[in-house]
């Protein structure tokens, strides 16, 4: 008994932490540039969770996962967290020009806070990787520690699109191993690095009971192992939820 006592005693007190203490917590949230979505995250999405951007193309996915690589570089004296962004893209559709102007738009807002933050050097922040098909994409996110051991201060990690190279395989047991396989990689790395994933999913058509229903990709399973997902519709509307029926309109602020 007295061993067992002594082995105890030297474990940290599992209790010793309350929900107040959790709260006083730094935010660590990054801006997604909407205010409604700001809003409802309680001030930008927080590290430490896996987002979901999902809707048809040309709907607004990539715009938003490229300004939340600008935004995740806001300095902390202006309320940000003066961090970095790794861009993973498996749909080669990333265009310089195209952050390059968000970027001016971002130092604009911010020129009277933080002057020195410039629209070339938030470039210089986001660190691209091509990945044209499933091994390419597996094999850098199997290897993003290491790539975090040299940018250590990388805070978000987009993958635009975690289902664009899944859904080649025709093997579904074989694409769903992968998948949980990429989901343990990307949990792995949350629990040893503070920081965010955002990854961007498509519409594809189920049958169900005889009928055609219009639902995520990369199935049930997925919608469980994500935190948020936000719904992109043509409209320009947003959506919360992890389902269509589900969900909620997000408006604007005013």
């Amino acid at each position: 008994m007295e061993k067992g006592a002594s082995v105890f005693s030297k474990t940290p007190n599992l209790f010793n932490k309350s929900c107040w203490d959790i709260s006083q917590r730094a935010p660590n949230k990054i801006l997604t540039g909407n205010r409604a979505l700001d809003k409802h995250f309680g001030g930008g999405i927080a590290l430490g969770q896996i987002i979901e951007l999902i809707g048809n193309s040309g709907t607004g996915k990539t715009q938003m996962c490229l300004q939340l690589c600008l935004n995740v570089q806001i300095p902390k004296t202006a309320g940000g967290l003066e961090g970095s962004a790794l861009f993973i893209d498996s749909r080669q559709d990333f265009h310089p020009d195209r952050l390059l102007g968000l970027a001016l738009d971002l130092a604009k807002q911010y020129k009277h806070k933080v002057p020195e933050f410039k629209a070339l050097e938030m470039l210089k922040k986001i660190h691209h990787v091509r990945c044209p098909n499933l091994v390419q994409l597996m094999a850098t996110v199997l290897s993003c520690h290491r790539h975090i051991a040299d940018h250590p201060d990388i805070k978000l990690i987009v993958i635009d699109s975690l289902a664009f190279s899944l859904r080649m395989l025709e093997d579904g047991a074989q694409r769903y191993e992968l998948l949980l396989e990429l989901h343990e990689s990307m949990r792995r790395l949350q629990r040893q690095h503070e920081l965010a994933w955002v990854v961007t999913n498509v519409l594809t058509h189920r049958c169900f009971r005889s009928q055609f229903r219009v639902v995520p990709a990369l199935g049930e399973m997925h919608s469980h192992l994500i935190n948020e997902r936000i719904w992109f519709s043509g409209s320009s509307e947003l959506h919360l939820g992890k389902s269509w029926r589900t969900s909620r309109l997000i408006k604007e602020c005013d």
